[in-house]
């Protein structure tokens, strides 16, 4: 991964005064390109909010045109099943991914003279991992962060005093079988027992995707939480 190497994708800015920026984070495989579209769905005219969707730092062997913010297999181990060795390859890789995310997201928030508070923070899948693992990075409080069909990787350190001041809105199919619902589970449990503000939907009859429902869910958090 060349951290020298800003991240880039496609953007929205339907105003050159925004009040509030939307990153969107793209899932494991895909790309800016493809996940934009999510932007068209969520964009209210009523709302002055610009929207961002950089591309993940690393492509995917033998998969061109797929992405990824982290390895899933560090030394050919899935990540789930890593040791203290893939676990410290993962830890680079994210951290790796993070302090690019950061300077991405810093640039555009100077550019339109905003804050960390005024932004959302959208991922899928490996995206909503990165998405609740940015704001642990940053350790500030952002307008929102929403995790769809992800779940929040283990940590020993979930309590960052600045973070949890953020609205979490998570939802997550219960057909999923990519990231089962128990991770679901796992990650309510964790921002209850960590005193976040969340809100929380397991989706009947859905698998792993992105339903008009949950984009229904999801737009509405932004409005919520426009303040």
């Amino acid at each position: 991964m060349n951290n020298k190497t800003p991240l880039n994708g496609p953007c929205f800015e339907s105003t050159g005064n925004p009040k509030k920026l939307v990153f969107l984070l793209h899932g494991y495989g895909d790309n800016a390109v493809n996940f934009f579209p999510l932007a068209t769905h969520l964009y209210d005219p009523e709302l002055n909010i610009n929207f961002y969707a950089p591309n993940a730092p690393s492509f995917i062997p033998q998969y061109p045109i797929g992405r990824q913010w982290f390895d899933l297999y560090p030394n050919g181990i899935n990540f789930t099943e890593a040791g203290p060795t893939e676990k410290e390859i993962l830890k680079q890789d994210c951290l790796s991914s993070l302090n690019l995310i950061k300077d991405y997201i810093n640039n555009l928030c100077i550019k339109h003279k905003l804050t960390l508070k005024d932004c959302f923070i959208i991922g899928f899948s490996q995206g909503a991992m990165m998405a609740f693992e940015f704001g642990k990075y940053v350790n500030n409080a952002l307008a929102g962060c929403v995790l769809l069909s992800g779940r929040i990787l283990p940590s020993e350190d979930h309590e960052k005093r600045y973070f949890i001041e953020t609205p979490v809105l998570i939802v997550h199919g219960d057909q999923d079988t990519v990231l089962e619902p128990k991770y679901f589970e796992e990650a309510c449990e964790i921002l209850k027992n960590h005193d976040f503000l969340f809100d929380s939907y397991l989706m009947k009859n859905e698998g792993h995707t992105i339903s008009p429902d949950t984009l229904k869910l999801t737009k509405n958090f932004i409005k919520k939480h426009m303040t």
